[in-house]
């Protein structure tokens, strides 16, 4: 699996870094925020620097990560610093990929319930008096995106609602389900997706003289010994599951739904507005990084956490200091206000890619 971090900004974007969104495997985008093209084309530029400096051979293989390979955008919940570029990407749908996505749409989720505030608030505003209101939360949406853009968006653009204690599968290999956070009252909610490959150690299969034919996936689906040319071949011996699950939650204090439902997670993202705890922060809707890693310790399948979403109230110094600060933490701690790439499997980190400097 492979994270880049376009953005990991609070509420307010600035010119250098955008507010929080981030890119799996090049495939699924998690939040959409205003600025979303712009810190796109940027992050587009930072990977082909470290394409030009890296020797991993997965990160070249995934190719230049561009709008055309997002097949899912995903969205935590539905304030404007989360969605608010959803508008933007579909006029350039519109004008630049149009006859591809009819036939290859892009696809969004949304939390069910996320749409009832935005719907609440826009009766309250416009005095609306439709008595279907509130409508579904994809049909508002629908309707709501149609507005903004312009045009009828139903063939480009396919809107599945999820629901906590469901599981999708947005392609395969990969696995997505939610739990609430209480970020709002409805329609917030902590993402896990899960990455699962077969890789084949191709040294090892040419050390033993396997041909490079059906045989292998005789081997792979097989729960017994092949015999070949005289050698007993396991399926362990050549070939190794890969699993990596990856927890996100936008906005939201720590709760024990939260921590059971991250207990399995490799890497967490999360969204850790403060440093330090103080009495006077708003906790209830937000944490701070010395609880979160107090929390989090004991997470024995727990290997890298990205904490995001430091906002104005702290510069990326200070928060180097406090995580260089944090003793007896059993995982490695990243700053995502400067790493860019992060290439990590169920084992361990495989690299971290750093922004150039320029």
């Amino acid at each position: 699996m492979i994270i880049g971090v376009i953005g990991s900004r609070g509420t307010v974007p600035t010119a250098n870094n955008a507010t929080t969104s981030f890119l799996v495997d090049n495939k699924f985008l998690f939040e959409c925020p205003s600025e979303i093209v712009q810190s796109f084309h940027r992050f587009q530029k930072n990977w082909l620097k470290v394409i030009e400096t890296t020797k991993s051979s997965e990160l070249k293989a995934l190719g230049r990560p561009t709008f055309g390979k997002i097949s899912y955008i995903i969205l935590s919940h539905l304030h404007f610093d989360h969605w608010g570029g959803l508008p933007h990407i579909l006029h350039r749908i519109m004008l630049l990929e149009r006859e591809k996505r009819e036939t290859e749409p892009l696809n969004l989720v949304i939390p069910k319930g996320s749409t009832i505030p935005l719907q609440q608030r826009m009766k309250q505003a416009f005095s609306l008096d439709d008595s279907s209101f509130p409508l579904l939360d994809d049909e508002f949406l629908y309707r709501f995106l149609a507005i903004e853009v312009g045009s009828i968006i139903t063939k480009v653009l396919k809107i599945k609602v999820i629901e906590v204690g469901e599981i999708i599968t947005p392609e395969s290999g990969y696995t997505l389900s939610c739990e609430h956070n209480f970020h709002l009252p409805q329609g917030s909610v902590a993402y896990k997706i899960s990455f699962n490959k077969v890789k084949l150690d191709v040294k090892k299969a040419q050390q033993l003289g396997i041909p490079f034919n059906s045989t292998l996936r005789q081997i792979e689906e097989s729960n017994y010994p092949i015999q070949i040319e005289g050698n007993s071949i396991k399926r362990s011996d050549i070939f190794r599951d890969i699993k990596v699950v990856l927890g996100y939650s936008g906005d939201t204090a720590l709760n024990s739904k939260i921590l059971e439902f991250f207990s399995d997670c490799n890497v967490i993202i999360h969204e850790t507005t403060y440093l330090d705890y103080d009495d006077s922060y708003h906790l209830d809707l937000h944490t701070d990084l010395q609880s979160l890693v107090e929390a989090l310790v004991d997470f024995k399948d727990l290997f890298l956490l990205l904490p995001i979403h430091f906002s104005i109230r702290h510069n990326s110094k200070e928060i180097k200091q406090a995580i260089d600060r944090i003793e007896k933490k059993e995982f490695m701690i990243s700053n995502t206000m400067t790493t860019f790439i992060i290439h990590v499997n169920e084992e361990s980190i495989v690299a971290l890619y750093e922004k150039s400097s320029s």
